[in-house]
């Protein structure tokens, strides 16, 4: 096996004319560094840690309701006409009785002020009681009985607080519908940057697989033109037909179309890397890091009971359940009454009736008896969505299990393809060397020793593919599990065999 600095090396020898004549800055990078530049960067991460936040401050919103509201309210009016009030016809009605006894009532037993314990004599209560009458009489013709209540413009400035006291539950509930949704946003997160994980493996060790392709085009290259120099050589001493020398002369053409298809495939997923992880396409990312594989993985039971507590998908159903009990129970509590305290102060006013209060206080109270059978439905309603949760729950039980079942036997099908493609190459590359040796000896055709490069090409091509795929499904077999952040423990140890190209 290559030494990791050696890779390095080898990799900007490789890659220098490549991206030298584009005149494009390289920057060597890991796959840990690169998981780190796109989990600071990506834009899809970015907007769930944004998501996180909002709910956050949600939260902090529903807080509040558990608050006193204070609002300051300003209110200008016209009216058409002004309010007043008429009394006009009651002092019509009672003046009379007062001038009648004021002129003709006849009175006694009226106390004497100076003597107390007597009275006066009649003829003087009667003319004090007369008098008296007369004057109240003299008032009230004299008052205003046709009253101003409110000018027909008037405004005013007032403080208005209103501070539930008992909402049947719905506060409370609302509180903690808000805290369940922070944590289905952060189970959103992990699930994003379990996708995302499974994107940037997919583009970094697919530029890798990319690279190590392109180098295996250029060494298959270099074969068929050393294949085409031999085959030149004994043409022209006549050992072998022109139509060899052909057939040499498509192989290394041929040769050079596919090393040209291998460069322009590393630019398709240079860009695709640099939009995973949000960095200048300009800069070409150089992937320092091997294909890997493990010797091997620990049991599925274990990943699957993992992925039971750990999956964000599982853990966004339980939300789910969360949210509808929330509602449920907030359905049932429709039923009791609302209530809450409430005051207004009158801090400016301009017109404003005498006759309002400045301020006022008191305690009110909501209580729906009827409202045509819809909280029975809704509670109905919510019980149906209980079932939904049920069996999608269930569902994604089963298909979870299932899934990783899947990508386990894909990963432990591709540890074994390793093994057999590693005894396939060495075979190959000794078919190889016979071949070549018996063609120089013009004992074999140009077309057995194209054929014995071509197979060499698939087998290594084959064995690097196999380690991609394998880098894949383990990515997507971590997110599946929900432990995504593990990858990084796959990627290296004792556990773990790299490839390259030899």
């Amino acid at each position: 096996m290559i030494e990791k600095q050696t890779i390095k090396a080898l990799f900007l020898l490789m890659l220098c004319p490549f991206f030298g004549a584009a005149q494009q800055q390289t920057q060597l990078l890991s796959f840990e560094d690169a998981l780190h530049i796109m989990t600071e960067q990506n834009p899809a991460l970015l907007r769930v840690k944004q998501e996180i936040k909002q709910k956050e401050y949600e939260v902090k919103a529903k807080r509040g309701m558990h608050l006193p509201q204070v609002s300051v309210s300003a209110q200008a009016i016209s009216m058409s006409d002004a309010l007043h009030v008429d009394l006009t016809e009651v002092r019509d009605a009672i003046t009379p009785v007062y001038s009648a006894l004021g002129n003709y009532g006849v009175f006694s037993g009226v106390p004497n002020p100076g003597n107390p314990g007597t009275v006066l004599p009649d003829d003087v209560s009667t003319a004090v009681v007369r008098q008296q009458l007369l004057d109240a009489e003299q008032t009230i013709m004299a008052g205003e009985w046709d009253k101003m209540i409110q000018e027909k413009n008037f405004a005013a400035v007032t403080a208005n607080v209103m501070w539930p006291i008992y909402a049947g539950g719905k506060i409370r509930g609302a509180n903690d519908a808000a805290d369940v949704e922070v944590k289905m946003s952060q189970e959103e997160l992990r699930n994003t940057e379990g996708a995302l994980l499974t994107e940037l493996v997919s583009r970094y060790y697919g530029l890798a697989l990319a690279v190590q392709v392109r180098e295996l085009r250029q060494q298959i290259l270099e074969g068929m033109e050393n294949h085409y120099s031999d085959a030149q050589k004994l043409f022209d001493n006549g050992m072998i037909a022109k139509v060899e020398l052909l057939h040499a002369t498509v192989s290394r053409n041929e040769a050079e179309r596919e090393l040209k298809m291998a460069e322009r495939n590393i630019e398709i997923i240079q860009a695709g890397l640099a939009a995973t992880l949000a960095s200048d396409s300009l800069t070409q990312v150089v992937p320092v890091s091997n294909l890997f594989m493990n010797k091997e993985l620990t049991d599925l039971s274990y990943w699957i009971q993992k992925a039971k507590i750990n999956n964000p998908q599982l853990k966004q159903i339980e939300g789910k359940r969360e949210l509808v009990e929330i509602k449920h129970g907030i359905e049932k509590k429709e039923y009791l009454p609302t209530i809450a305290m409430m005051g207004t102060y009158n801090m400016v006013d301009k017109n404003l009736s005498p006759y309002m209060p400045n301020w006022l206080v008191g305690v009110g109270m909501k209580w729906t008896v009827f409202n045509g059978m819809a909280r029975k439905n809704d509670i109905k309603a919510s019980e149906t969505m209980q079932n939904q949760v049920d069996f999608a729950e269930q569902k994604a039980h089963n298909d979870l299990e299932a899934y990783l079942t899947k990508l386990y036997q894909e990963l432990q099908m591709q540890i074994e393809q390793r093994t057999e493609l590693e005894t396939t190459l060495d075979l190959s590359e000794e078919y190889l060397r016979s071949t070549q040796t018996a063609f120089n000896e013009g004992l074999a055709t140009s077309t057995a020793v194209v054929d014995a490069f071509t197979k060499v090409a698939q087998v290594k091509t084959l064995s690097l593919k196999v380690l991609y795929e394998y880098d894949v499904a383990l990515a997507c077999f971590m997110q599946t599990a929900g432990a995504p952040e593990e990858y990084i423990d796959f990627c290296s140890g004792e556990n773990v065999i790299t490839g390259s190209i030899k």
